[in-house]
């Protein structure tokens, strides 16, 4: 497959995983979508953590501490300061709206404590329900600087991440069935996307340039991966759950995730999906709080994408979806142009298009 870093085909898969994750989220809480739910849930996350493993540079020489300290301006900065300000709204509303949405998460009323989960950075056991994405950020920030480290002290590294994603496989297995407790900054999910982090990698290596095999490779996989992913239930990797079983969570996860890249390797121009796939992080970061305004506060709107008969549940899922990416990529806009420190940026602002990949 190419090994440019600036493949248009990654960015509409970029931007294809991120809508994917939002309407997963607008889906939550309608009881006709489950299994669209359980599927997506299957795949979503660690297809994020392959895309980023493709596009890791082994070429490019930088010490450690510069990269640690970049790496944490581009991802950490977003998360600390979008964590505390959602927590605002959270206990303004929190409790009205978690009422409205049947939810059993408890509201705590010790700030405090909210803050110190914050710098603890799990979002097991929804302990950043003020906007729970958030916590793919510093599992994240920790996936790339074990990469990094990894890189750093092993030779033949781009043959050697085979091993790699091999050793993580298993350590994360092992912790998720011995020591599943939550670690900071998820470091418990970050052993398992690892795995994925470091396939990607691999995959990079796989050249296939016939079209025809590379259709038929990605529409096999992801026929059997869907099948594989009956069998285990609705997976939350934000707290490293699994369900029924991890082996069928890794082979489900992997042929479908391989399988999206070698369908959308195919795709050379889609301007919409690869604008969003610019924008992952104004998205991750701020997509839940209009996601919750319909949800909860417009009546039978609310009611119906909860109660709906399918079809009205799906439509207004996907509006939903649209809308609040939409206003995601405003605000950012807007607050950018003002304050770009709250997203990691220099007053002349790099734009987001590589803000995940690019090393």
């Amino acid at each position: 497959m190419e090994k440019n870093k600036q493949i248009e085909w990654i960015n509409i898969l970029r931007g294809f995983a991120i809508f994917l994750i939002v309407f997963g989220h607008a889906i939550g809480y309608s009881n006709g979508l489950k299994e669209v739910s359980r599927y997506l849930s299957s795949f979503y996350v660690p297809l994020f953590f392959l895309i980023s493993g493709y596009l890791f540079n082994e070429k490019k020489e930088e010490k450690m501490s510069t990269y640690i300290k970049r790496k944490a301006k581009r991802i950490l900065i977003p998360y600390f300061v979008f964590a505390i300000l959602s927590l605002i709204p959270y206990y303004l509303f929190g409790g009205e709206i978690q009422e409205n949405l049947n939810s059993k998460n408890s509201i705590s009323n010790n700030i405090i404590g909210s803050i110190c989960t914050v710098f603890y950075g799990s979002g097991h056991g929804n302990t950043l329900s003020q906007n729970s994405p958030l916590w793919f950020l510093p599992c994240y920030f920790i996936v790339v600087v074990i990469a990094k480290f990894a890189y750093d002290k092993t030779k033949n590294f781009k043959y050697k991440s085979a091993v790699l994603a091999l050793f993580f496989l298993i350590i994360g297995g092992i912790v998720y069935k011995y020591f599943n407790i939550a670690y900071p900054f998820g470091f418990e999910t970050a052993l398992v996307m690892l795995y994925f982090y470091f396939l990607g990698h691999q995959l990079k290596q796989i050249n296939v340039s016939s079209n025809k095999v590379r259709f038929a490779l990605g529409i096999i996989m992801l026929a059997i991966g869907f099948i594989i992913h009956l069998f285990n239930g609705r997976i939350s990797c934000m707290n490293n759950d699994y369900k029924d079983s991890y082996i069928i969570f890794i082979t489900s996860a992997t042929l479908t995730t391989i399988g999206y890249c070698y369908l959308f390797s195919l795709i050379k121009k889609c301007s919409v999906l690869s604008y969003i796939g610019k924008h992952t992080i104004p998205i991750l970061v701020l997509h839940k709080m209009p996601l919750v305004v319909f949800q909860s506060k417009l009546g039978i709107i609310s009611t119906y994408l909860k109660q709906g008969n399918i079809f009205y549940q799906i439509s207004l899922s996907l509006i939903m979806a649209i809308v609040s990416i939409i206003l995601s990529i405003l605000a950012y806009k807007i607050i950018s142009r003002f304050l770009p420190i709250m997203y990691g940026e220099n007053r002349n602002r790099e734009t987001l298009s590589q803000e995940i990949e690019n090393k």
